[in-house]
């Protein structure tokens, strides 16, 4: 239910704005929106030649960073959770994808945007580093990120993952019967670890792998990456 606009044509929308740039955990909050049904409007923004946000995404924040939402009253928001759990308290009114265990809820959305996703980060900035730099330089970036992971990120992705079985159980979403803001803010960074191959789901957790897998068959999650325009997290 998305309507695709520049930003000269929302300056007084009438309903909520996503301002999404391709390729990045905007991705999660498109899902979002289109799991809710909501008419909203879709500003798209391309990656720079260096995979960099472009500076027209300064103009809406001064991070110039996405997701930025704008609802209809004209505040900015910014940050995946809060505009996560803005979309939610506002325009899911059955509480479909509300959480009856609010600490378990705040947990596990916490422990995707700091524990997972800094073990994650940490391992793209170590592949950037190796991509970027020049040889015979790059031997020396390679020989510290093969360290790296045989003495720290190798155990942490295991216990998170162990963490993460632990708490999916038996159950299809880690919200329970439908997905909610966990499962909306874990998905981001369990892409990436999947994508950029830090962990091999289907082979060593196929609990969480499952669980990846009801994500992209969702009707939702497909119409969300098909008016998303990119979404690939090999591409930096």
């Amino acid at each position: 239910m998305a309507e695709t606009k520049t930003n000269a044509e929302v300056s007084n929308p009438g309903k909520p704005t996503l301002h999404h740039l391709d390729h990045s955990q905007s991705q999660r909050i498109l899902w979002l929106l289109e799991e809710l049904s909501i008419p909203y409007n879709l500003v798209l923004y391309k990656r720079d030649e260096n995979k960099r946000s472009p500076p027209e995404l300064s103009k809406v924040h001064p991070l110039g960073r996405s997701p930025v939402l704008i609802t209809p009253d004209g505040k900015v928001l910014t940050e995946s959770m809060t505009i996560a759990t803005y979309l939610l308290e506002t325009y899911d009114p059955s509480k479909k994808f509300a959480s009856n265990d609010w600490i378990r809820d705040m947990t596990l959305t916490s422990f995707s945007g700091t524990s997972l996703l800094d073990l994650a980060d940490t391992e793209l900035l170590f592949d950037l580093a190796a991509k970027h730099t020049p040889w015979p330089f790059v031997y020396i970036t390679r020989k510290i990120k093969k360290s790296y992971d045989s003495f720290f990120s190798a155990a942490e992705f295991k216990k998170d993952m162990e963490f993460l079985t632990q708490e999916l159980g038996e159950q299809e979403w880690f919200n329970g019967k439908e997905p909610g803001r966990a499962d909306f803010m874990l998905s981001w960074p369990m892409d990436m670890i999947a994508a950029r191959g830090y962990v091999d789901f289907e082979k060593d957790w196929k609990t969480l792998h499952a669980w990846r897998m009801r994500i992209l068959a969702r009707p939702a999650w497909k119409s969300a990456i098909d008016k998303g325009e990119g979404y690939d997290l090999r591409s930096w």
